[in-house]
């Protein structure tokens, strides 16, 4: 091995070891990172630059905001889902909103484990500013019906709950085939034993 590939090697294991240590830190304390934060860090990593600093801290930031948006992005079956319910109970009846609610619920959740585009996910998360002025409305709507305040808040619990455990279990089919899918890939690349 050559020596100028010895220096490079370290550096980038100090670059690895640096992002281990502030992997915990929250965007913002990463992003308004004090000056006398990064010199105790940078001596504590003495082989690397501030380039090289910076460009760990922007590499973290950008994992960190991607992670942000996968998650938010599992969550718009179930904005999308409360909406579909309230505006056809609004229409039709609790019922009707239920079966909607519940099948758009479904349908997401089997299409959002396989796509995920940045693009159209920013405006997507909006859908979260309107769903908690939804469950309002919905119980403003059963209030209307004449329904008591102990079941209208017992609808509203079941529905917002019972969103998040059925999307789980839509979500159980669709996981079950991508880790079989991954043993199976698994074990066709592992060499046979004879």
């Amino acid at each position: 091995m050559s020596s100028s590939k010895k220096p490079l090697d370290a550096r980038t294991a100090q670059g690895q070891q640096l992002a281990r240590r502030i992997y915990d830190y929250k965007i913002d304390r990463l992003e308004n990172m004090s000056q006398a934060e990064k010199d105790s860090l940078l001596r504590e990593f003495p082989l690397l630059s501030n380039a090289d600093f910076e460009y760990v801290i922007n590499e973290l930031l950008a994992a960190k905001r991607y992670e942000q948006e996968r998650v938010g992005w599992l969550t718009v079956p179930h904005d999308a889902a409360v909406i579909i319910l309230v505006i056809l109970t609004s229409l039709v009846n609790l019922q009707a909103g239920i079966i909607a609610g519940v099948a758009v619920l479904v349908l997401l959740e089997g299409i959002f484990q396989f796509i995920f585009d940045r693009r159209i996910y920013r405006p997507l998360s909006t859908l979260v500013w309107f769903t908690y002025p939804a469950y309002v409305w919905l119980g403003y709507l059963l209030y209307r019906q004449g329904t008591p305040w102990l079941w209208i808040a017992v609808i509203i619990i079941m529905v917002w709950g019972g969103m998040y455990i059925l999307g789980a279990i839509a979500r159980l089919p669709m996981r079950l085939y991508f880790e079989a899918r991954a043993k199976k890939r698994a074990e066709t690349r592992l060499p046979k034993k004879t």
